[in-house]
């Protein structure tokens, strides 16, 4: 095995702490949401979960978030974070975004980081673990 350059979990570990993690978001009364923010904390947008909001690929042990990823800005800025939060609204996960089109581990990929209220914009995915 050659060294690892970043911490390095069996598969079986990562989809239990996964499916815990999206348990979490799943467990209140309501469903989860992700909430995006720019640089100064201001909300761009607030995207509802889909209840379950997330599956765990059994190859991977990774979580993906699910919900309808179009959505239109609810104010004008640059996308810099979303936060996924349960449906008591307890932020849960901090992930920085990305644009893009493909999936990246770790990060909220968004087809734009430009949102513009009343625009619509695609968040391609969430992806943890």
């Amino acid at each position: 095995m050659a060294v690892p350059t970043v911490a390095t979990y069996s598969v079986t570990a990562l989809s239990a702490a996964n499916t815990s993690f999206g348990d979490t978001i799943d467990g209140a009364a309501t469903a989860g949401t992700l909430k995006i923010r720019d640089s100064a904390d201001a909300l761009l947008a607030t995207i509802t979960l889909d209840d379950p909001s997330f599956t765990v690929n059994g190859g991977t042990g990774q979580a993906t978030f699910t919900a309808d990823w179009g959505f239109l800005g609810t104010a004008t800025g640059t996308a810099a974070y979303g936060e996924l939060c349960d449906g008591d609204d307890a932020v849960h996960l901090a992930l920085p975004a990305e644009e893009g089109i493909a999936a990246v581990s770790g990060k909220m990929v968004l087809s734009s980081l430009s949102i513009i209220t009343g625009q619509v914009v695609q968040v391609i995915s969430i992806t943890v673990g």
